[in-house]
């Protein structure tokens, strides 16, 4: 037999023997873990909880957002016209209005109108009637087209300012960059409170590994004078790990599953009264996913981590 040939059985056999030790060191560690179902089952509702409550928040923003757009904003931008312009004069400016592609819709508001809007809802009419002139001049409203971002908002608010015949342009934009602001202080919030309850579950699985690891340590002082390498040591309890932070994962899937079911029929009432077409969606395959994904990183790095420092105080003692 060549030795290369020698060479690449022997290296079939090294990776058949890595795969086997992988495999009884996954099947030992959820054999452990199924022995003893409620302290599992307490250590993936510690996790899971972590998970599910900023999921859920990120989830609930995820779907606002694209609704703000269409309930919140507003529809209209108040033109306020020279006084000194005419109706012929005023209908042409609707006109010229009504050409462009960031305007959905313009609506002529004529002065005497507006003076009789005004007084009914000031209780003046006697005294406007009894005015030589009507000091309110021709207004337009104007619709602009979706999407109505701030941007968009200003950017037009500018163009409908440099007009000719135009006195003021009136919107109220500072409460949408409030909504914005808010919105983005709600993101900022639930990635906070993300971070805490993570850090919390990080503190709980490595509180747990390091109570499951120091339960063996009589057999990791065996293993360890018989030769057995760092590597070999710290699999089943990475293993364990693992499981602990996948399973943790599921559970907060579900959860956001149930809760995103249990809240959608009112959302999605209070949507329509609202006359939006929008609707609650569910978390899909991608966030039951990112948080097993998460969940089961949390736990192998948090294995490691502890596996690490008990095995360095234990080279110390």
């Amino acid at each position: 037999m060549s030795s290369s040939s020698r060479q690449t059985r022997e290296g079939w056999s090294r990776i058949a023997a890595w795969r086997s030790q992988h495999r009884s060191a996954a099947t030992s560690s959820w054999q452990k873990l199924i022995a003893r179902p409620v302290a599992t089952g307490m250590v993936w509702l510690v996790v899971a909880i972590s998970l599910a409550l900023p999921g859920a928040m990120l989830l609930t923003l995820d779907n606002l957002r694209p609704l703000i757009p269409d309930l919140e904003r507003p529809a209209q931008v108040s033109v306020m016209l020279d006084g000194e312009l005419d109706l012929e004069q005023a209908e042409a400016l609707q006109r010229e209005l009504g050409t462009w592609d960031t305007v959905e819709d313009v609506t002529l508001v004529r002065r005497d109108e507006a003076l009789v809007v005004f007084g009914e809802q000031t209780g003046l009419s006697g005294l406007l009637t009894s005015l030589d002139h009507n000091p309110l001049p021709h207004a337009l409203l104007v619709s602009p087209t979706a999407p109505r971002t701030n941007t968009a908002l200003s950017q037009l608010v500018k163009a409908i300012d440099g007009l000719s015949g135009v006195d003021r342009v009136i919107v109220d934009s500072q409460w949408m960059s409030r909504l914005d602001q808010a919105l983005l202080a709600t993101e900022r919030w639930g990635l906070a409170l993300g971070a805490a309850m993570v850090l919390g579950a990080i503190l709980a699985l490595a509180n747990t590994l390091h109570f499951a690891i120091d339960a063996r340590r009589e057999e990791i002082l065996v293993v360890r004078v018989i030769g057995g390498s760092p590597g070999f040591i710290r699999r089943p309890f990475l293993y364990t790990g693992l499981y602990f932070g996948a399973g943790g994962g599921v559970l907060a899937g579900l959860m956001l599953w149930v809760l995103s079911l249990w809240i959608a029929g009112p959302v999605n009432a209070l949507f329509a009264l609202y006359g939006s077409p929008g609707q609650i969606q569910s978390p899909g395959v991608g966030y039951p996913s990112a948080l097993i994904a998460l969940g089961a990183g949390l736990g192998w790095l948090t294995s490691w981590t502890a596996s690490a420092r008990y095995f360095s105080r234990l080279d110390a003692s």
